[in-house]
Order: C-alpha cells, then structure tokens, then sequence
C-alpha cells in the first residue's frame, strides 16, 4: 500500500477516535429528561390523590338521619354529607367518621332550582364556600363525589349550566378523581318544547359533569286520590331520552321511588304513592336492564322527610320494612 494511503489511513482512525470520545477524552453525557415539578413549576404542590373509582358497587342512601349501622346492614355504601358555608373542617371530620368500607357524596347546596314563574335564587353555596369546602375534601379518599344540584331548571335559571360548569371544572381540577354529580328531573312540564330539554342543556358536553340522576318516579294516586298502576314506561322513557340527549348511560345514576305522600302533615296535596313489593321489585327489574352497570344508585329515600310546615315524604324506606328487604337483595347482588 502506498505510504499517503497509509498515513490517510491514521488520520481517519484518530478522528474518529476522538468524534467518540470527545475533546476532553470522556464519555459524552446523557440528557436527564425534566421531573413532573420541573415542568409544572407553577402547581400547587399537593399530595397525590388516590383514584375514587368504586371498586364495589355503591349504593347510595339520602336522609340518613344518623343511622349507618341499619343502613350498612341493607348494603348502602354511599353516604349523603352535607357541606358546611361556615366551617368546612367539621365536614372533613364527619367524612373520616364514615364507617370502613363507606364513602361520602357531598351536598353543596341547590343551584339553578325554581319553579316556573319566580325567579331564580343564589346559589345555596357563594363560590367562595364552595371552594372552601372541596379545598377541604379534595385529598380525602372517603370523599366520593359532591351533589351540586337537585333538579335545576335552565328555563327558569338560564345561567345555571355554565354555573355548573364552572364547579365541576374546580372540582376536576382540585380535587382529581372525585366525582361531580346532579339530579335531573327533565318532563314536559319543564320542557314546553318538548321532552329532553333539560337532558340537552346539562349533558356532560356542556357542564363537565361526571354524573347524572334520572328520577322519574312512576307510582302515584290521580287527581280524585284513588291510586293509579304504577307507570313504569315512563323510566324507559326518560332513560332513552337522557341517551338521546348527550347523556351516555355509562354516566346515568338509578334513583328508585322507595317514598310516598300518604299521611302528609302539611296539608300539601298527596301525590306520590309508596310502591307495592312487586311494584319495587319491578322497577329494580327495569332500571337494573336498562342500566345494568352503574358507577352507583340510589333509593331514595330512607329518611322519613315530615313536619308540620313541609312534608314531602312522610313514607320511606325507613318505616317499610318489606321494602327494605327487596333493596337489600338488590344491594348485595354482585
């Protein structure tokens, strides 16, 4: 070989040699990718919250008037709290409370709630409260969820799903893996343009929520009092109408009539009947066909609601028996 191409040769493999290994002869160094804080320097630090997603089903229980060791023994799992506008540590020591293997559904106060013809009311918690009361929650794994509203109605209270919106979207952020939750109660009444309208307006599309309570409740006496069959067509109704409306039924929460007006106190007109054992065990038939897998259901309700002022539910759960026995075949079914 001629001497040029030898010495050619050196040069390359000295070049080389040192493209390797550097001008300082050490190894090149790796690139340590940024840590989560690194990138979100600007968080808030907060400790990681557990996932809330149930891995039991749950069963809710409203107006449990202080009585979780019945309510445990029929398999109710999921427990109404109510906030506190005042003091919302005290909510957090009522939640720890909660027996093992229970969790919480938070009342936050009505919002967006009217009857046709008045006017719209403040929300039942000022935002400010309201951001007290999750900030105080939001790393708590009893905490399932929070209850923002009871049948709002966008005809009377137009401003109610951005309102909505607006605390769901808090809750996602603050308190991640908690659940936002509402009752709709949809109808023609509500609706003069027809059916779903309130479906429509509050689906998860436009309030972020996470899940919805669809209480049609089908047993009831008629105008002259005389008790009418119960109609269940109208669960299957408003559940496909939910459906139809942008409400997927992965997101639909059960409520099951377990209530009834006969003995009202409050001279109020007696309107909803207390179901019959085989119109109970029907609707659970339904609902349990309908949504066979919910994220959770309710009876509602267990509490008798009665005084002389206001008396909506002077029957419940709680002073029948034999309904009782049906929603705990139903709760401990797998």
């Amino acid at each position: 070989m001629p001497a040029i191409s030898k010495t050619l040769i050196i040069i390359l493999l000295i070049s080389l040699f040192l493209s390797a290994c550097g001008s300082s002869g050490q190894a090149p160094k790796t690139r340590v990718p940024p840590t989560p804080t690194e990138l979100q320097a600007t968080a808030v630090d907060r400790p990681a919250t557990p996932s809330m997603t149930p891995t039991v089903p749950l069963h809710a229980a409203f107006n449990t008037q202080g009585d979780p060791a019945d309510l445990i023994a029929l398999g109710f799992n999921l427990f109404d709290v109510t906030g506190s506008k005042t003091d919302p540590a005290s909510v957090l020591a009522l939640v720890n409370a909660l027996p093992e293997g229970t969790q919480a559904l938070v009342w936050l106060g009505n919002m967006g709630n009217a009857p046709i013809g008045q006017s719209c009311p403040p929300p039942g918690f000022s935002d400010a409260a309201f951001k007290a009361q999750v900030d105080a929650l939001a790393n708590d794994p009893k905490v399932f969820g929070y209850n923002l509203s009871d049948e709002p109605h966008p005809s009377v209270c137009p401003d109610a799903a951005s309102a909505l919106m607006f605390r769901s979207d808090y809750i996602h952020t603050h308190a991640p893996g908690q659940k936002t939750y509402i009752t709709i109660l949809d109808g023609s009444n509500m609706c003069p343009e027809g059916e779903g309208c309130e479906y429509r307006a509050f689906r998860p599309e436009i309030t972020h929520l996470d899940l919805f309570g669809l209480d049609p409740y089908p047993c009831h006496f008629d105008s002259a009092g005389q008790p009418v069959t119960c109609d269940t067509s109208k669960i299957s109704q408003r559940v496909q109408s939910a459906i139809a409306n942008g409400i997927p039924v992965s997101a639909i929460v059960p409520v099951f009539e377990a209530f009834g007006q006969e003995g009202r106190l409050d001279g109020k007109t007696i309107y909803y009947r207390t179901p019959t054992t085989t119109e109970f065990q029907e609707m659970l038939n339904l609902w349990k066909s309908l949504v066979p897998n919910p994220v959770f259901d309710f009876a509602y309700t267990w509490g008798i609601q009665c005084t002389a002022s206001t008396c909506p539910a002077p029957q419940s759960l709680k002073n029948h028996p034999e309904l009782q026995l049906l929603i705990k075949q139903h709760n401990s079914a797998p």
